[in-house]
């Protein structure tokens, strides 16, 4: 699936050419069913689009605009498009939006990838939606949540979104990893390295990633008060060993790790701190260098903060809806990555730099708001139905 990055003029990106490519692989996730007498597909695309790069709620988006359908009619269309039967289908769909028009430097040399969770609280309490709910640790009032995994690389300071998966209570986090993985390797690019968080640090995934051809950095719980993972947490210096997970146990597995000291300033203060990571097929000598290396998934959790700007609000409990936001969200983002590649490139001697500071997130978002303005007019005034009694 391939998209034009080309406008009129080929150096020129405007408003009205960020909507058109937001808008068009909104295309390919909405039917054309959607054809109403003050409704269609586009109308319904621009208000969903609308509320995700003001970070607002469809029904307070539809009402700020004159020429705009009421939240309701929007949200009963959606909810008709995105049945929660079909969430496999979207799901396959999103994943290949996400692959498009990615730059061909991708395949050039191996990559470094991170892949995390991001969860979205559910509230409601019918069993056939909380089958597609995960139990989590308690927030924002909740103990349930609508989860997504992805993976993500981030390629000459450009973060791109790679894949995505939904996950449904019965999966594990070896399924996931595996359908991430997959997600990869139908792309047929080289893997150079990945970076997993302590979530990921368990039996099956180490299992499934020992032998791998590439590096596997994975940060490893603390745990004990003397003992445990704790007890190697002493000397002067950080060092390699060997641990022993169950140790005695029939389900006792033993794991390299890289053991890290390192400081931190809390109120003025310098104090040791220590850092612990599963190190798989690593010819890495030194510790430091581990560390480092693993600093650079941080990216991911920046790219989960911008996913939160570009992220309509809702309280729904359809899961398809709720996984179409979510993906649509993450689209806005490549969209803006792939731009940002394409048009601010800056010439200098041995090569080219990005100038972020050309095409913000935030400019982004307002190209499009602003286009969607251009078309349904913002409410300016109001009017008074009655004249005031105090008048």
């Amino acid at each position: 699936m391939k998209r034009s990055l080309l406008s009129s003029n080929p150096a020129c990106l405007n408003s009205n050419e960020v909507h058109r490519l937001i808008s068009e692989q909104l295309s390919h996730l909405l039917s054309n069913g959607i054809d109403g007498y003050s409704c269609d597909r586009q109308t319904v695309s621009d208000m969903v689009e609308k509320a995700s790069v003001t970070g607002a709620a469809i029904e307070g988006t539809c009402k700020a605009l004159v020429d705009a359908p009421t939240g309701m009619t929007v949200r009963s269309y959606l909810n008709n498009e995105l049945s929660v039967t079909e969430l496999q289908e979207i799901e396959c769909k999103v994943q290949t939006l996400l692959k498009s028009d990615l730059p061909k430097r991708l395949w050039k040399k191996p990559l470094n990838l991170a892949m995390d969770f991001h969860d979205e609280p559910f509230y409601g309490k019918d069993p056939t939606l909380c089958a597609y709910a995960c139990r989590g640790e308690a927030c924002k009032g909740t103990t349930w949540f609508y989860r997504v995994a992805t993976v993500y690389v981030v390629h000459h300071q450009i973060p791109y979104t790679l894949g995505i998966v939904f996950l449904l209570p019965e999966y594990s986090v070896q399924q996931v990893v595996e359908a991430l993985l997959h997600q990869i390797r139908s792309l047929k690019l080289q893997i150079g390295g990945l970076y997993l968080d302590k979530g990921f640090c368990v039996q099956p995934i180490i299992s499934l990633l020992k032998g791998k051809p590439y590096e596997v950095i994975m940060a490893c719980p603390i745990r004990g008060r003397k003992g445990g993972t704790r007890s190697l947490c002493k000397g002067r210096k950080s060092y390699f060993t060997e641990y022993t997970f169950y140790a005695g146990q029939p389900k006792a597995y033993t794991v390299p790790l890289t053991i890290v000291r390192t400081y931190e300033l809390t109120h003025g203060k310098r104090h040791a701190v220590w850092l612990l990571y599963v190190t798989l097929n690593s010819s890495t000598k030194n510790p430091q260098t581990i560390r480092a290396r693993y600093r650079s998934r941080f990216g991911i959790e920046a790219s989960y903060r911008c996913m939160r700007q570009t992220h309509a609000l809702t309280t729904s409990r359809n899961p398809a809806l709720r996984f179409f936001l979510l993906a649509l969200a993450f689209l806005i983002l490549n969209l803006w990555c792939v731009l940002r590649w394409r048009f601010c490139q800056v010439p200098r001697r041995g090569g080219r730099f990005i100038n972020q500071m050309a095409y913000e997130l935030q400019r982004h978002r307002q190209f499009i708001a602003q286009s969607i303005d251009e078309i349904y007019h913002p409410l300016s005034c109001i009017f008074a139905q009655v004249v005031p009694i105090d008048h």
